[in-house]
């Protein structure tokens, strides 16, 4: 997937001393269900540093790495320090203030889809919500990957950056106050995720995921349907269609060339891939612009 760049977001705060940052524009064709990440960074924000909106557009994620400052949201008045996390999105006023004698230095994500808002509920950091974490260098590591991506502009980074997330949000959840045994079921939803992410060339069916992970049908649904995921058969699905699109982006592949590595008749490809990715393979490599040879032949 080749991310489309823009100026930067109007958003963005200039009240900041130093900054690393990342923006994708978003795709108004694409589907809202999906995850996708638009942006994020680290910023070491200026002392006079305050933010005071009554809404944003995205949703949004921030974890302070450094410094001290004051967050209301929710109705709601925290004290900001290291390892804490807080979401805002549309709706969700808040204001953020740094302590004038030790500016903030945060890190903040802003991503989009149904899916993103049901993998903050998931983690009990749902828009307007503030928690303190106890393991925030693995998490800053994580979100470092992120930015480092996203920096980059590779033609899938968008892609990779979103699947980074995934991941994200799976640590976020390891690190809550959780009782044993829901964080034991976030362990086992981790195990299931990384054999789909490492086998979902040859598994076919959820029952076939069940199987390689050693739980039965009906567990494997509850652990997706409870932490946000879906069902794991729409979490295949998007998977073996990520690779499609990273197969088609190389330029080296027919449309039925991929659909017969996906093990998929080239009909099939072509409806699933446009339900996952809201534009047929064709179009696609239009839009990220394979030569007209490669698309030519993609029309026979």
């Amino acid at each position: 997937m080749r991310p489309t760049r823009s100026s930067e977001p109007s958003f963005l705060s200039r009240q900041v001393t130093r900054a690393k940052r990342f923006y994708f524009t978003q795709d108004t064709e694409a589907p809202h269900e999906e995850l996708a990440i638009l942006g994020g960074g680290w910023e070491l924000v200026a002392p006079e540093y305050t933010i005071n909106r009554d809404t944003f557009p995205w949703l949004a994620l921030e974890l302070v790495a450094g410094g001290r400052g004051r967050l209301s949201i929710g109705g709601k008045h925290h004290s900001l320090g290291r390892g804490a996390v807080f979401a805002y999105g549309p709706g969700a006023a808040h204001r953020i203030a740094s302590d004038p004698k030790e500016p903030l230095s945060k890190y903040y994500l802003n991503f989009t889809g149904r899916e993103g808002a049901d993998l903050l509920a998931a983690i009990g950091l749902g828009p307007g919500c503030c928690r303190r974490i106890h393991n925030g260098d693995e998490v800053t590591d994580l979100i470092e990957a992120i930015i480092d991506e996203g920096v980059i502009a590779r033609p899938r980074a968008q892609a990779v950056a979103t699947l980074q997330l995934r991941i994200l949000f799976l640590k976020l959840a390891d690190v809550g106050d959780s009782p044993a045994g829901r964080l034991q079921s976030r362990k086992t939803l981790r195990r299931c995720l990384e054999f789909i992410d490492q086998n979902f060339l040859s598994v076919r069916t959820a029952a076939d995921v069940a199987r390689g992970c050693h739980v039965s049908v009906e567990h494997l649904s509850r652990l997706f349907k409870q932490h946000g995921y879906g069902s794991p058969y729409h979490y295949l699905t998007r998977r073996k269609m990520l690779h499609g699109a990273a197969l088609l982006d190389s330029g080296e592949l027919l449309v039925r060339e991929v659909a017969e590595r996906l093990e998929m008749d080239a009909f099939q490809f072509s409806r699933v891939f446009k339900r996952v990715h809201g534009v047929s393979p064709v179009n696609f490599l239009h839009r990220h612009g394979a030569p007209e040879k490669t698309s030519a032949e993609n029309r026979r």
